[in-house]
């Protein structure tokens, strides 16, 4: 969080940060050390509703934005491991998800999904219903 508030402070970008519900106790604590994140217990839809970008390290989260149709940066800068595929330059437009693991590419990356008009979410999320999803995707590999 330190960092967050560092380049928002930096930046002018808002970092809107979804406390998990056992942590909403906190989050007027948190406000006080980090003044420069907005923290919020919303439910997530209405937060990815409000969001043009999700910046996770590893959540559920991830799914939740791709398939709202919000673009997700997986951010790793301790080099863990890589949730899922994803695009590895931060100079590439138009794709759903971006892996980075160095900080001084978020803002690099940031830039280059505000610059996108179109993403690409199709190896991500499933168009049709949920029972035809489990039919095609589940049943048919079995």
């Amino acid at each position: 969080l330190k960092f967050f508030n560092y380049i928002s402070l930096k930046s002018k970008h808002d970092f809107l940060i979804k406390l998990h519900p056992s942590e909403d106790k906190c989050k007027k604590s948190l406000k006080k050390i980090f003044p420069n994140l907005i923290f919020t217990s919303k439910k997530i839809e209405k937060v990815l509703s409000q969001s043009f970008v999700t910046v996770s390290f590893s959540s559920t989260v991830i799914e939740d934005s791709l398939n709202s149709l919000v673009p997700v940066i997986l951010f790793d800068p301790w080099k863990r491991y890589q949730h899922c595929d994803a695009e590895k330059k931060y100079n590439i437009n138009g794709k759903a998800i971006y892996y980075i693991n160095k900080r001084i590419n978020l803002l690099k990356t940031i830039k280059t999904i505000k610059d996108s008009d179109h993403f690409n979410f199709d190896n991500y999320i499933y168009n049709s219903e949920a029972k035809s999803n489990f039919k095609n995707n589940i049943i048919s590999k079995i």
